[in-house]
């Protein structure tokens, strides 16, 4: 017998990670170990590191299509749905599995390795590199403020002219934090867009709105997150944004609800992602994009 378990997007592999752990989520890596220790065959895939499992399984591929991400979990046993939506107990996993549980493992507690690495989420400090960005540029403006002074009191006997320190500030700040918010490249045309993908295995490229071309940190953060999760199954994806000043402009973001990220497979199959933008949707639209071409079994996707 076979059981497997298809994983909502989580930080790492388990979900056993970091500080503020899931009980429910560390019982049930445990119950999973025991089932291990009775000889049933388990296998765990989570959305966020193999969506390629999802994709190859035409079961969880459907409750997808049909249920959205709250079918997950899935507990699957010789490719049946047995269970969905939250993690069964050991007594409930004992049933399916059709295991008499003996009274003295019913609360067995099964030792559980974590299953972080070093760059899952969890291990992150309290403070963001935003908050840092934002320390840093204080902390800047302040000794550059206080340079500024004493240069001034020097000059003018002791006089400092607020107005033209408070002019010097807002310059220096300005000038530290107004680098442009894009994804990836800037690209043209629908040429340059076929070329770009035809040289990796996707594209994401972010379609921005007319009249805002920046993107928001969620939203980069989320493409970022999707490249990474992609990259670590060695399936290489590029990062653009289409400029609004492009002759195609109209007719690439007539495919989605700008702002979007549009996924382009390496045939030139499409998926767009707009409205909620986040690494689940985006994952979901590159497994869409890459079944919908010619995908071989050669495919990295595979």
């Amino acid at each position: 017998m076979k059981l497997q378990v298809f994983d909502p997007p989580m930080c790492c592999t388990s979900g056993v990670c970091g500080t503020n752990v899931d009980t429910r989520l560390v019982k049930f890596a445990g119950d999973l170990e025991w089932l291990k220790k009775e000889e049933i065959e388990v296998e765990r895939y989570g959305l966020s590191f193999e969506p390629a499992a999802f994709a190859n399984n035409d079961v969880v591929k459907k409750a997808l299509e049909t249920e959205g991400n709250e079918c997950l979990p899935l507990i699957i046993v010789n490719n049946e749905i047995v269970y969905k939506g939250e993690y069964p107990n050991r007594a409930k996993l004992a049933k399916i599995c059709g295991i008499e549980l003996k009274e003295d493992t019913a609360q067995e507690a099964i030792p559980v390795v974590e299953a972080c690495g070093a760059d899952c989420d969890c291990h992150q400090t309290d403070v963001s590199n935003k908050s840092k960005k934002i320390i840093f540029v204080a902390v800047l403006v302040i000794i550059i403020a206080i340079l500024l002074f004493k240069s001034f009191c020097k000059a003018n006997a002791g006089e400092l002219s607020l107005s033209k320190a408070k002019n010097a500030i807002h310059s220096v700040k300005n000038q530290t934090t107004s680098s442009p918010k894009i994804l990836g490249e800037y690209i043209d045309s629908v040429s340059q867009l076929n070329l770009a993908a035809l040289k990796q295995d996707a594209v994401f490229i972010y379609i921005p709105a007319k009249n805002n071309t920046s993107i928001s940190d969620e939203t980069k953060s989320a493409a970022l997150k999707s490249q990474k999760a992609l990259s670590s199954k060695n399936i290489k994806v590029g990062l653009y944004t289409l400029r609004t000043t492009s002759p195609d402009y109209t007719s690439v973001s007539s495919q989605s609800v700008p702002p979007a990220i549009l996924v382009v497979y390496k045939d030139g199959s499409r998926k767009a992602v707009s409205v909620e933008i986040n690494e689940t949707n985006i994952l979901q639209a590159y497994v869409a994009a890459s079944l919908a071409g010619n995908c071989g079994s050669n495919c990295p996707c595979h």
